[in-house]
């Protein structure tokens, strides 16, 4: 069983815990009283630290360095599949505009080479300018696993993981807060988030998944069909 003892989060009256200085007790909680006097916890509390962890700080200032490392990275990978070229530059301009630590945004353009070749150099320089890592992937043959593992290695270090299409009616902004808010704040166990056609899965998910399907869209649907209707989904409306 997890329990706080040990957290430098952990507020004591006469050795017993009393509260979470964290506020994070309330969503994890099975027991508030245990033999060893400290919050019994349902599962991992992200927010746990040793007692000598930034001693020299606050709890304000604690609290907001733990909310910082617990961001989630959101990696995208935005498929060029429109026929329109403005298309890709404006989800691009939506990613550079998102309200949201750049460090924490990795980003993937997904195109045929002899259809954007020209263009999405400029397009990965704007978002580096902005602070975005980002890389293109060309499609050069038609090895689905091969060009989709290549993809998402350059994303290995997301937490959260999109496949989006240039033409996308997903609300970008929305989707990162909600994310965020969602798993750092609450530290609700969500896997897979969804946002009108976007689609984002715990990558921990995918790399447990993906060998069964070589193909990110088979793999995506059947994820989607085994959370349905559980507490790993949530819907962003």
């Amino acid at each position: 069983m997890h329990n706080c003892e040990g957290c430098c989060f952990a507020q004591l009256e006469d050795g017993k815990q009393v509260a979470c200085l964290a506020d994070k007790h309330k969503y994890l909680t099975s027991n508030e009283s245990s033999e060893n006097n400290f919050f019994e916890l349902s599962r991992i509390c992200l927010y746990k630290r040793v007692e000598s962890w930034e001693s020299d700080k606050t709890t304000e200032e604690k609290l907001k360095v733990a909310k910082q490392q617990l961001t989630p990275n959101i990696g995208i990978c935005i498929d060029d599949d429109s026929d329109d070229p403005n298309d890709l530059e404006s989800i691009v301009n939506k990613v550079i505009n998102l309200d949201y630590p750049t460090n924490r945004i990795k980003v993937v353009i997904y195109s045929h080479f002899n259809k954007a070749g020209a263009r999405i150099p400029g397009l990965l320089t704007k978002m580096r300018s902005a602070g975005i890592n980002c890389w293109s992937v060309f499609i050069v043959q038609n090895n689905t696993a091969e060009n989709e593992t290549s993809v998402f290695t350059k994303l290995a270090e997301a937490t959260f993981l999109a496949r989006l299409s240039s033409k996308t009616k997903t609300d970008l902004q929305k989707s990162v807060e909600v994310i965020n808010a969602k798993t750092n704040n609450e530290l609700a166990p969500v896997l897979v988030f969804k946002n009108e056609d976007g689609i984002f899965i715990n990558k921990t998910y995918v790399s447990r998944f993906y060998l069964e399907y070589l193909d990110y869209n088979k793999m995506q649907e059947a994820i989607l069909n085994k959370v349905v209707n559980t507490e790993y989904l949530y819907n962003i409306i």
